[in-house]
């Protein structure tokens, strides 16, 4: 009897918790807590028929070794969870998906919302000339709370915020980042997120018409969802980050930070008093060097455009453009002092491995280009970078444009669970992972290296105080990922002895002994750490008797994978003796 009521009482309290529940008192123009997690290399894991479920992708991107697959390296995913799927299966479908995530190893997760259900969506025409409607949802500008009614504490006449409320309460533990929509500044007319200040019909000084991009509705209304997002989640999860990210255009980002979720022309009033920057946390990216103008320039003299389609261009691209939407943040106070700085993301990149309407891309060119555009990542202080794809959608037979070839694994859709091949770019991703993951980019070590102008990479700073260095020779040609340098360690680091991991490393396991002068380099990224310091390193154990190892399996919290830690090994050698010979590669 007793049990039972303490049981009643127990629900009673969290009833009360739950409807009392309300608004936060601030926004990211008050306080935004800087991201300290390690960098995550993210990836977007893509549908391959029903022979693969969520769960077997997450054992292809972080490995399980439970079924023998080793992964690519990844930290965290990238996924969605649209309205419709969420009323159709029920939201609680997601959490075990998630917590199976978490399971393989991946963490602070990131999920795009969007998308209303056909009940929800905003029945409005904004768009005169065309017959298109939105995806977004109706019965926005209803109270985001209520006083508790019908059992949640968002209003649930505001369809957005109660959805957002469904997914956030259940996955708060899993997801630490939540993309607000996906691409909502995708431009249709291919050209007016592109005009500058002064040519008609620009984002600079103009907001984008309805007809022209994505959302088929005001830009206020998608200032208006982050507003709403932003309370929900800091509410539910006042430690999670809010996102935008695939913007699209730089001037896209201008009209978010200009004008508030005011319906009426985005105006100031005492209802509507902040602009969109109020309400996320974190800006990125959606990167795709081949399309995107960042492997090209325009040289007056030739009147014509200059290309530098090459891995190192192409990563480079990515400091370029947070430079650029950081000089728009700037202007409206994101700049530390006025308010705080935003974080930084991107949640879709990379190049094809064949070539289609342009000239470009390969194996070789997509697994350099996953490398250092992650090492990039790390150098500007990144939180996350997701891949586009975990696997080609399509063979190479059948694949009709470049976005078809852009995973880490050749088609599975016509193979069984676990038949998939690896490329190149799988390759590569899972060795920069394995050798930089849990560390920190040191710029102070990297500037002492002194590095020369044709050699990239970095210094990059385990917990433990040791280092791991990436080096390459950079790629300076039009269509070749021909490059060669040599470097030498200043004297002052000590370094003699070293291990030597070439890109495909995570494939062959070969480690190579190094010295510290004379190395040679490609335009692919090596790995270098001091040998003694290397986890890696085999252990020989010979005896007449035997030898004994005892390993202790740990089980992550949710429980579908095994871990193992560093063996213990004892011996049954007379006297207790064991010879250890240390040997490298």
């Amino acid at each position: 009897m007793n049990k039972s009521i303490t049981l009643l009482l127990m629900a009673v309290g969290m009833l009360w918790t739950a409807v009392a529940i309300g608004q936060v008192n601030y926004t990211a123009n008050d306080v935004l807590p800087p991201y300290e997690g390690y960098y995550h290399p993210g990836i977007n894991l893509g549908y391959y028929g029903p022979n693969w479920d969520d769960n077997q992708l997450a054992d292809l991107s972080a490995g399980n070794e439970t079924v023998g697959v080793d992964g690519v390296g990844i930290k965290a995913l990238r996924g969605s969870l649209p309205e419709g799927l969420g009323l159709t299966f029920t939201y609680d479908i997601w959490r075990n998906k998630y917590l199976y995530n978490q399971a393989v190893g991946t963490t602070d997760n990131l999920l795009f919302l969007g998308f209303a259900s056909e009940e929800h969506k905003d029945k409005n025409d904004y768009c005169a000339t065309n017959d298109i409607p939105t995806d977004m949802f109706a019965k926005l500008y209803e109270p985001i709370w209520d006083n508790g009614e019908n059992g949640t504490p968002v209003n649930d006449e505001n369809y957005y915020a109660l959805y957002v409320y469904e997914v956030v309460s259940r996955l708060k533990d899993q997801v630490k980042f939540w993309e607000i929509w996906n691409e909502p500044g995708f431009d249709f007319t291919g050209a007016k997120g592109f005009l500058q200040p002064g040519q008609p019909g620009n984002w600079w000084e103009n907001n984008p018409d309805p007809c022209d991009y994505k959302l088929r509705a005001p830009i206020f209304h998608y200032i208006r969802t982050l507003r709403i997002s932003y309370e929900v989640i800091k509410t539910l999860a006042p430690d999670d980050y809010v996102v935008v990210a695939g913007l699209g255009f730089d001037s896209f980002l201008d009209a978010i930070l200009r004008n508030t979720d005011n319906p009426d022309d985005g105006k100031v009033t005492a209802e509507y008093p902040l602009g969109g920057g109020a309400y996320f946390d974190v800006v990125g990216f959606h990167a795709y060097p081949h399309i995107d103008g960042s492997t090209r320039y325009w040289d007056n003299d030739l009147g014509d455009f200059v290309f530098t389609r090459h891995s190192d261009s192409a990563a480079d691209a990515l400091k370029v453009r947070t430079d650029a939407r950081q000089e728009v943040l700037e202007r409206y106070g994101y700049d530390g002092v006025t308010y705080p700085k935003k974080e930084w993301i991107a949640t879709e990149v990379n190049v094809p491995s064949t070539p289609f309407v342009q000239p470009w891309g390969s194996q070789e060119v997509q697994r350099n280009y996953v490398m250092k555009v992650n090492i990039e990542a790390m150098q500007l202080d990144y939180t996350q970078l997701h891949l586009f794809l975990l696997a080609d959608f399509k063979t190479e037979e059948e694949a009709g444009f470049e976005f078809d070839l852009m995973g880490m694994y050749s088609s599975i859709s016509d193979k069984l669970p676990y038949q998939q091949e690896l490329k190149e770019s799988g390759i590569g991703l899972k060795t920069m992972s394995d050798a930089l993951f849990e560390t920190r980019y040191d710029a102070t070590a990297t500037a002492a290296m002194n590095l020369d102008d044709n050699i990239d990479g970095g210094a990059f700073l385990h917990e433990d105080g040791t280092y791991t260095y990436a080096l390459w020779a950079k790629t300076e040609t039009d269509l070749s990922e021909d490059a060669f340098a040599v470097y030498n360690f200043p004297t002052s680091f000590g370094i003699t002895n070293m291990v030597r991991k070439e890109w495909d490393y995570s494939a062959t396991g070969d480690r190579l002994p190094e010295i510290g002068f004379e190395i040679a380099l490609s335009g692919a990224p090596i790995f270098l750490r001091k040998a003694e310091e290397d986890p890696d390193i085999t252990l020989d154990v010979s005896c007449n008797v035997g030898v004994e190892f005892q390993i202790t399996a740990t089980t992550p919290e949710g429980g579908q994978v095994v871990t193992w830690p560093e063996p213990t090994a004892t011996t049954n050698c007379p006297g207790g003796v064991v010879s250890i010979e240390q040997t490298l590669g």
